[in-house]
Formats: structure tokens, sequence, C-alpha cells
């Protein structure tokens, strides 16, 4: 399920839920435990422009909307010059999960309709050529393109070689990414590439060709001078709006769908969420009488059924069979219902209403907004199929209708559908792609066809301090699942709905937090086995829509966001929990967008707050799981970055006084780092490009970032275009590098377990990922860590190993190099004394190195 953007809350383009400012200040008292409520849909204009204010560029007050795609290109002229280097990237899954899919056609040069292309929201165009099978191979197609939020795809109907993908969500969904316009591919598929002049279209609903190849966009941008429909008849050089300029309204020139009928005719909708006190939504024909000018400007003519009144959207479906067949189905602005339905014989020049089908709805409060498609048997006009909630059908012109799916057998939230043929159909949602041969019974079967379509978007997740193939990851609308299989596999879903920042405790990992919307959380005592909600006297609907978290291992607290001027505390999760909601005046109005537990000192968090129009601050406090907490640092990280947003705080784990923290905004500096425990910051974002930046990750110099350098340790960093990163910051001239290997998707979460080097990177488009980092192959630059390791011998040709007294260590690494810096023995043991066998290696000087599973560090030589 989907929450709207609401009065006061807002989302920069790319981000994920976590790292948006505002909280949502009105909620619904309750929320179901298996499945979302949807949230009330006021304030639309105002969640609209708080999502302009946080992703502006601040000196410009404008959202730049080709920036990304410059960035894309940067970043690809690095790759082109050798600038760039490949990580050992796994994808981890999981296959039978899928995501949000609004797009797909089936390849009308493939008689059989095995080949079929997909758009995932946020993970690019796909394609398979097996698609009838029961699991069909699934391959991303254009995983470098410039923008991977395609929401859109059309092929030409005279030239199958010509596709062309839209990118840019604009439904008001909270989790909807920025587009960056067209992309064209003329070799049917296998590239694809900008269409230039389309870079500012920032949310592309619907694009088309008509009959003489003209190219059709349906735009919801900020600018009115690329919103509506704009037409090219020149191939993408130049556009010209011809459908929803702006009159007395800044949101009827939105625009929706696109049809083309059979005949020629030319269809569109406009107002998505229209301003009411004006008009509400509308819909418009070009006749094909116009010959080569239609859809021209001037051509359009109004065709809105009267007694239309306060709309949210409008979809339409046209008879391929018969073109005077016209479909309208509407969605309500009061609950989001889909409450009116329509029928023209006459292509819109008189309508006969008819009841909307009431299994589109999820009870009293639904999404229309958010979900709505419909389309029309290619050979029965009277057979038309709606999706919203679920997925309905009449084979009557809409006067009945019947449910053919149902949550069981099918993800609800549906997106398109799309007939191939008269027997077969097929369902895009946020749960992926469903089909059926057989559209036309009584009560159609539904296979899953998402395997191996691997687009999920994850918020967070966790890894396993010891198992190397446990994970956790929550999803949009898609659960929070649980990772316990090595390599591509599947995961098993353990709480349902939208999957938020999930918890293993590193120290006792039968203890896992998987967290819902807001501050509803639900705790595992059994290793990830089975959760249960932590009830209504802990959980409360406070907080982000996707609440940022952290939790302290050795304590057993959790701490998150609350509302502004406060932050709030789960203590004794092992046991019995209790709640703590603390106030600081000290936050100045703003709100946690960011949380990071100390490593090094007990119950000592740092906040990142940020609000509107104020500098993003930071915090320490000591006794933070106290109804008194101290604040111990209070900074402003830089004077300049009013409007900017903390993302992610890191803390060195081997050195406290070291600190990055990353913001999210276009057109500021986004990464700082302090060396002095968060006294004095300096701007180390270098010649990263302008993107946004979710995450950063200190590695310890127990590792390398790449094979082949000659430093040791780096900082990696998740952005709206992978993984970056670094092997020694330096101030303004630190150089970032991109993994060329990794997927062109944002990056919201990267993790690294120490005690076998692997990191994770959780991806808002293309599931989870892990690599494993190289070995540090200098060791004489290493910093011992104090109390770690008691002493080590090397007698009878044996390593003893004496562990210190340090609490909270459960695992360490213990590593030997010969005098070149090759690794010639490796053992993963728990913190306690131990003995390891030498007689195999030649008699010599050796270094051992031994780590920590929190960063710790211990080096000496050794003579065998």
């Amino acid at each position: 399920m989907k929450a709207v953007l609401k009065a006061g809350i807002a989302l920069a383009a790319g981000a994920s839920l976590f790292l948006a400012v505002p909280l949502i200040r009105e909620y619904r008292a309750e929320l179901r435990e298996e499945q979302e409520e949807k949230l009330e849909q006021d304030g639309m204009e105002l969640a609209m422009h708080q999502r302009f204010l946080m992703t502006r560029d601040p000196l410009l007050n404008d959202v730049p909307a080709g920036r990304l795609l410059l960035a894309q290109q940067q970043r690809d002229a690095r790759i082109a010059t050798g600038r760039t280097a490949v990580l050992n990237w796994q994808e981890r899954g999981p296959l039978n999960v899928g995501g949000r899919t609004r797009a797909m056609f089936v390849d009308r040069r493939d008689a059989t309709g095995n080949t079929v292309f997909a758009g995932s929201v946020s993970g690019g165009i796909w394609k398979t050529t097996n698609f009838l099978s029961a699991t069909p191979s699934w391959t991303p197609v254009a995983e470098k393109m410039g923008n991977l939020a395609v929401t859109c795809l059309w092929q030409s109907r005279t030239n199958g070689n010509v596709m062309i993908a839209g990118t840019g969500e604009g439904w008001f969904n909270v989790d909807a990414v920025r587009g960056a316009g067209l992309f064209r591919s003329n070799d049917g598929g296998i590239t694809w590439s900008q269409i230039s002049s389309t870079a500012d279209f920032e949310y592309c609903q619907d694009v088309v060709m008509d009959n003489n190849n003209n190219i059709y966009v349906s735009l919801r941008n900020y600018s009115s001078s690329n919103r509506g429909v704009m037409r090219s008849t020149d191939n993408g050089n130049t556009w010209e709006q011809v459908v929803g300029a702006p009159v007395g309204s800044f949101t009827t020139g939105r625009a929706a769908d696109l049809e083309v009928a059979s005949n020629g005719d030319m269809y569109v909708t406009l107002g998505i969420m229209p301003d009411y006190t004006v008009t509400s939504v509308s819909i418009w024909r070009s006749p094909a009488t116009n010959g080569a000018n239609t859809g021209g400007l001037g051509t359009w003519v109004e065709i809105t059924p009267p007694g239309i009144d306060e709309m949210n959207r409008v979809e339409l479906a046209v008879a391929p069979s018969n073109p005077q067949r016209l479909y309208a189905i509407m969605a309500n602005k009061t609950d989001g219902q889909v409450s009116n339905f329509y029928r023209s014989d006459n292509a819109g020049a008189t309508w006969t209403t008819f009841a909307a089908p009431t299994g589109l709805n999820n009870g009293t409060v639904s999404q229309g907004w958010y979900n709505l498609t419909m389309d029309v048997d290619p050979s029965n006009p009277d057979i038309v199929v709606a999706g919203a909630f679920n997925v309905c059908r009449s084979t009557n012109g809409g006067s009945s209708w019947s449910t053919i799916t149902n949550s069981g057998s099918v993800h609800v939230d549906q997106h398109i559908v799309l007939f191939s043929g008269s027997n077969r159909l097929l369902v895009g949602n946020d749960g992926g792609i469903y089909a059926t041969n057989d559209a036309t019974s009584v009560t159609p079967t539904f296979d899953n066809k998402t395997a191996n379509y691997n687009v999920t978007q994850f918020y967070g997740a966790d890894m396993h301090p010891t198992n190397p193939d446990f994970f956790i990851a929550g999803a949009q609308d898609n659960n929070t699942h649980r990772f316990n299989q090595p390599g591509l596999n599947n995961a098993a879903p353990v709480v349902g709905g939208d999957g938020g920042i999930p918890h293993i405790s590193q120290t006792n990992p039968s203890l896992q937090i998987a967290s819902y919307v807001f501050n509803n959380y639900y705790r595992s005592l059994n290793g990830g086995s089975t959760f249960g909600s932590l009830g209504t006297g802990i959980n409360n609907n406070n907080g982000q829509f996707i609440n940022p978290s952290d939790l302290d291992d050795a304590a057993g607290t959790l701490y998150a966001g609350e509302a502004a001027n406060k932050y709030f505390v789960l203590n004794n999760l092992a046991t019995t929990p209790t709640r703590l909601i603390n106030t600081l005046t000290a936050m100045g109005g703003r709100e946690v967008t960011a949380v990071r537990v100390d490593p090094s000192t007990p119950n000592t968090v740092w906040l990142g707050c940020s609000f509107g129009s104020a500098k993003p601050q930071l915090l320490k406090l000591t006794n933070a799981n106290t109804a008194a907490p101290t604040v111990a640092v209070n900074v402003q990280v830089t004077a300049s970055l009013a409007n900017a947003t903390v993302s992610n705080i890191e803390i060195d784990p081997a050195n406290p006084n070291h600190i990055i923290v990353a913001l999210s905004n276009y057109g500021i500096v986004s990464l700082f780092e302090s060396t002095n425990a968060g006294t004095t910051f300096t701007a180390i974002e270098g010649d990263l490009p302008d993107m946004p930046v979710y995450w950063s990750l200190i590695v310890p110099n127990t590792m390398k970032v790449v094979d082949g350098v000659s430093q040791n340790g780096g900082v990696l960093i998740g952005t709206d275009l992978g993984v970056y990163y670094t092997t020694a910051t330096a101030g303004g001239g630190t150089v970032w590098t991109p993994y060329a290997n990794f997927p062109n998707t944002p990056v919201y979460m990267l993790k690294l377990r120490n005690s076998d080097r692997t990191l994770m990177a959780a991806t808002h488009g293309r599931g989870l990922w892990t690599a494993n980092l190289p070995a540090a192959t200098g060791v004489s630059n290493l910093t011992a860590t104090r109390g770690f390791i008691r002493y080590i011998s090397s007698m009878n040709e044996r390593l003893t190993v004496m562990p210190g007294t340090l609490t909270g260590v459960r695992r360490m690494n213990v590593e030997v190099f010969d005098n070149r810096g090759a690794l010639v023995l490796r053992e993963a043991r728990n913190y306690q004394a131990v003995q390891l066998p030498l007689n195999r290696l030649p008699h010599g000087a050796y270094t051992v190195r031994i780590t920590g599973d929190k960063g710790e560090v211990f080096v000496q030589q050794i003579v065998r």
C-alpha cells in the first residue's frame, strides 16, 4: 500500500523516505498490522511545494531537473577514461520479489508473445524472451541509462525497433523518483539514449506516438512551459505544448493518461490532484479528421462528461476493435475511491454513466490517485478490465463487474493492465508482474512472473554478525524480508506492508528489529524466525513515514525520530521494552532526519536535524537513553546550508573523533568531515558530481576499498548513481571514483561486516548487493585498539591469542601475512583464547593482524 504526501511532508527527488525532513503531522490513529491504511489526502499543494523546497538548489530556488543526467555523463566520462574500478559485487536478490512496475509492452516483433519489455520506477528497463514460461528470465537492458525511474514505455506501431521510455513518477506518492525526460532506442531496445531536448521533463506520466510517428508526452512538471501535453513532429528535436497551458490554476495543466485510437484519434486527461476551487479533471480529444495536424495545437476539444466534481485522476481506454468506444474511470478527492465510471459509444460526444466496480477499492479508503489503470480486449469492445487495489472485469461494456484478483494471488496496487490477445492479460503492480492465459474465464488463474525481476526498492537493511548469508531488508510496499541463502536467491517475508529500517544486534543477533511506517516496530527474540509487534503501548504513529533509527547493540536500545524538538527511545529491547519520548529545545524546531549510535561510548547518540529553511544541525547526546539527556555537541555543519537535509552520520569505530556527515540536496556541498569530534568540519565533496548522497561509510585500515591501490581504508558513499569510493579524504581535493560494475541506481544504505570484510548495499530499485572488500596489504600504519588483545605468542608451532577485556566484542578475525605482505593464514574465531597451527608455514618473520567486529585492531610481528 502507499502513503500520499501530506501537508508538511516532503521527499528529495530519488531519496528514500527516511531522508524526508518534515514529519507527517496528521495521521490516522490506527494502522493495520498487515496492511497499511491510506493516509488522508488533504494538502496536496502544500506537499508538492514542500517537496520543491526539499529538492531545490537553494541558490537557484529551483529543482535542477537535468542535474542528475549531467552527473551521469560525468560518471560515464570517468568510466570511459579508465578512472573507475570494479569490485566483486554479487547480486543477492530477492529473486522472488518484484517491485513497482508502471510500464510494459509485448514486443510486436515477436508473434509468440514471449518477448516483453517492462519498466520499473527505480530499476530501469527489463526484458524477457520467454515470458510464457513458468519462470521467465528477466534481464536489465539499460542499467547505465541516465535515469532509471521508468514510468511509461511505447513501441512504434510502424517500426518495432523504435521504442521510447519516459521517466519520473508524478503521482504524489512519498517515494516517487524524479525523472530526466525521454529515452529512445532505435535498435529494438538494445541501447538507449536520452532525447536531450527533454532533460527537464521531470515527471513523464505517459508517452505515445501517433499514426504519423509524432511523439507525445504527458507531464506533471513544476514549470508551466513544460506541463500538460508536449508534442514533437521532428523526432524529439523540438517540442510544442499542445494541451494544458495553465489558465487560472497551477494544477489544471497536469497531464496524465494519453491514448491513441486505432483510427488515429488522440485523447488525454488533465488535472492530477487539481485545484478544486478552480476546476476538476478534464478529458480532451484531437480527432483524426485533422489529418497530419492531428494532435497539434488548436485541434483539441474538451469532451469531459458533465457533472464531474472534485476528481483526483482520470484514466481512459479505447477499444482497439471500435475506435468510437471510449471508457473513462475516475478516482475522487474525498477518500481516493474509484467512484465514477463512464462509457462513450461516439468518441466522447456523449457519455453513459455506470457504477464503478467496488472491487477496485480497499474498504472505505483507497488510492486511485496513485494506482489506476484500464485496458480493453483487442477484439471485443465490451470486455474491459480495470485495476486499482485489485483487478476487475466487465464483459458487458461496464454495466456490471466482477473482481478477478485478490491479494492472496496477485499483489495489490495495480498500475498497468495489458491485453496480449483476448485470452492473455498482463498486470503490473507494486509487487511486480503477473499474467493469466485465461482472461475470459469466470475466475482467471494468475501466475507470478517476477522471478528474476529484481527491482525491489529497499529503504534499508542489516546483516548478521556471523552468518555470511543472513540479511534483513525493508522494502517499499513489499514487506521486510529475511535472506538466509547464499548467492542470488529468494527471500522470505517476515513483516508485512511497507518495510522500514531494520536492525540486527551485532552483539546478540537473536534480537532483531523490523520497522513498519512511522514509529511502529516488530521484534524477534529468536534470531529472525518470527517477529511480533511491540504493541500500542510502545509503538506510535509519529515520526516520518519511513523513520530514521539506529540500534545500540550493547545496550539493546533503539533511537529514532519523533517530532519537532523530539526523539524516540526504546530501552530494554531484549527483555521488557520501555518507551521514552524526549524533548530537546536545542533542536530549534527541527526534526530528526539521521540517527547514529556512537560505537565507542555507551548510551551516546548523534542526531542529524533538519527542517524547512533552518540550517542543518548535528547534536551529540550523552545519557541519551534516559529522560535527562545531555547535549554534548551542538553544531551546524556549515553556516551556508540553509534548506539542506542531513541524510547520514558516520562515526569511525576505531576513532570516535572521526565523523562524516552526508547531505542530500542538489547544488550544495554534500559531504563534510570532522577529525575533532564535531568541533569543526571540512568539506570533502571534492570532484563528486552534483547529486544526492544518502549514506557514507568509513572503511577501516584493515581492508581496502579496491584492489590495486597502495592505501588501506577509505570512504564509501551511496548516491543516486550507485556507490562511489575514495581511498583518502583530502578536503576539497578529495577524488571520488565510481564502481563501474554496480547498477546505476539509488543506494540508500551501506553496511560493513569487519570480520569477513563483507560490504552490503541496499538499493532502491535493484534489490540487495554484497561485495568482499580486499584485505589490506600493508599493516604498518595500523593503530592498535587499547585493551583489545592482551598478547600473542608463537611457541611450539602454534600462534596463541589471548584476548583483552573489551565488552561488546563477539568475534575476531586473525590474519597472518608474510614479509611480502601476502596473506598466508586467516581464521575467524570467537573473542576468546585461541591457538592456531603454524606448522605449515615456512620459518621466517610474519605480521599478525587481528580485527574485531567493530573495527578493533591489533598488529604485531612474530617469528616462526
